[in-house]
């Protein structure tokens, strides 16, 4: 079985829908899962992205449990999108009280879900689908941002509800003036946010000042944040200044607050109070103007109960909370995200395949964009330089990273296979294998299934057992037992040139098996 974070179930969904696709090179089916959470509400709101980012709203619907509405250009459709690229009756939105039920109407261009073309789907708040030149959001009523405010921050990649809700919130906090805490996981790009606070802020013009608590030893905490004067203590050879000065009439990020001493905690409280600090060795007091921002990923609300964080400062610091969403809530983001963070490593966006970012949305990204850019970058290395990077190559770099044994399994040797197009030799390269190991590998499936187990519009329960079971699924793809497992056809983009040649969703292992064997 390959790695737990690149499962032959692929996630193509925004936010926390529970839509899989079944074989991530040729996504030709989709299942979807049964729900436990009721579903209140949802507004789906219409509209088209500019060049920049913002959003163009084209109107929105409202849509309660057990209701149904069409979405098209025909005047008689229940939310009406005036676009020439979308058909009179192009998509049907039906709440199910557990999720939202996308069934696209036989449309000239197609509904698409994360670049990838789908006839049905079920959506969550969050997620984003595409017909024509519109999208089509499915948010929580409360998620709403206006169009005047609903654009991208600068600095921060995404255009996606989330992260829409989020440039609307550090807007409006940043005209405020107040302590702001940012919170988030870690590798979400708290720093970012924190800088977008000072840059749409009324201090933009003076300085911002960042400096992260959980690298200080306590000894030096102090004088890192309030300064010293020379001869203050050992080592004191000349006078500091510290971050708050540093800072004075602009903005100080102070990123894993929560690890602050109980000491310097109590002089940081004083300091945002009284708009002073007193450096170390110092008579009196020094008068300060900034603006703290500070961030945190841990509990910090238990950290309070524990005593371990004063209460009183956090009251002070979490005036205005605003929270950064991890990777998986904002997955429509993660191929514009892959194509910035490949040309911060000098990668071409022409050699990021569809099948590598499809791949990456399957990753499980604990460590968010940052883990993101390392996988694009050990995924790169994986398949050279100027040559282009699929899904095999990223998982490649997912199971290297993870630690796991370099042999990769059945499942991967057989896409490597299929994807050097029936060459043993170049997939044996690719793998890092033996010739004679990779054909061990192809060889290991016990015996032929009589269908592919991919085969398309059928209903299926895959079981984890180590012969094929009825419907032509065996365990060694690697798929985890379920139950009640519903899957949906998905149709390829139109413009795509049909093929004489089975493809791994359509080819039996009886069929590819003999080109394998002749190479």
């Amino acid at each position: 079985m390959g790695s737990p974070a690149f499962r032959a179930r692929l996630d193509t969904i925004v936010g926390n829908s529970n839509a899989r696709v079944a074989d991530p090179s040729s996504m030709s089916t989709v299942e979807i899962l049964s729900h436990d959470s009721e579903l209140q509400d949802v507004l789906i709101r219409a509209g088209r992205l500019r060049e920049d980012g913002s959003f163009i709203d084209l109107g929105a619907r409202l849509l309660r449990p057990g209701e149904a509405i069409v979405v098209g250009s025909a005047a008689g459709a229940d939310l009406v999108l005036a676009e020439d690229t979308v058909s009179q009756r192009h998509l049907r939105l039906e709440h199910e009280r557990t999720h939202v039920l996308a069934s696209d109407l036989g449309s000239k261009n197609g509904t698409e879900l994360l670049g990838l073309r789908v006839e049905r789907a079920d959506l969550q708040p969050g997620a984003r689908v595409q017909l024509g030149r519109c999208v089509l959001d499915v948010l929580r009523p409360s998620e709403i941002v206006s169009e005047s405010t609903g654009r991208p921050l600068r600095g921060l990649v995404g255009s996606s509800p989330p992260m829409l809700h989020l440039a609307d919130r550090v807007r409006r906090f940043a005209r405020l003036g107040e302590p702001v805490l940012v919170r988030g996981e870690s590798g979400t790009g708290k720093e970012l946010v924190a800088r977008a606070v000072h840059d749409e802020s009324d201090r933009r013009a003076g300085p911002f000042v960042a400096l992260n608590a959980a690298s200080l030893s306590r000894e030096l905490a102090e004088s890192e944040l309030f300064g010293h004067r020379r001869g203050a203590f050992t080592g004191a050879m000349a006078d500091r200044k510290g971050a708050f000065r540093e800072a004075t009439g602009g903005t100080l990020f102070i990123d894993e607050v929560a690890q602050l001493g109980l000491e310097v905690q109590a002089k940081l409280l004083r300091a945002v109070e009284e708009g002073k600090v007193r450096p170390l060795g110092a008579d009196g007091a020094v008068p300060v103007d900034v603006r703290l921002v500070a961030a945190t990923c841990e509990p910090i609300e238990q950290y309070v109960l524990d005593r371990r964080f004063r209460a009183d400062l956090y009251q002070r610091i979490a005036v205005c909370v605003v929270r950064v969403p991890p990777l998986r809530e904002r997955l429509s983001d993660l191929p514009a995200l892959a194509r910035y963070l490949g040309k911060s490593l000098g990668i071409d966006s022409s050699l990021l395949s569809s099948s590598a970012l499809r791949a990456l949305a399957a990753c499980e990204h604990r460590g968010n964009v940052r883990e993101l850019r390392s996988t694009l970058l050990h995924a790169a290395l994986a398949a050279g330089v100027g040559n282009v990077i699929d899904e095999t190559h990223v998982a490649t770099a997912v199971r290297e990273r993870s630690g796991q044994p370099a042999r990769p399994s059945a499942w991967e040797a057989a896409r490597t296979v299929e994807a050097c197009r029936g060459n043993v030799s170049e997939a044996a390269r690719r793998l890092g294998l033996p010739r004679s190991t990779l054909r061990d590998l192809l060889a290991a499936q016990k015996r032929p299934p009589t269908t592919s187990p991919f085969t398309v519009g059928e209903t299926t329960g895959v079981k984890n057992q180590e012969t094929p079971d009825e419907g032509g699924a065996f365990s060694s793809w690697g798929f985890p037992p379920y139950q009640s497992t519903m899957t949906y056809a998905m149709v390829p983009p139109a413009e795509s040139a049909p093929t004489t040649q089975p493809t791994a969703a359509t080819a039996t292992f009886a069929e590819w098996m003999p080109r394998v064997s002749r190479s």
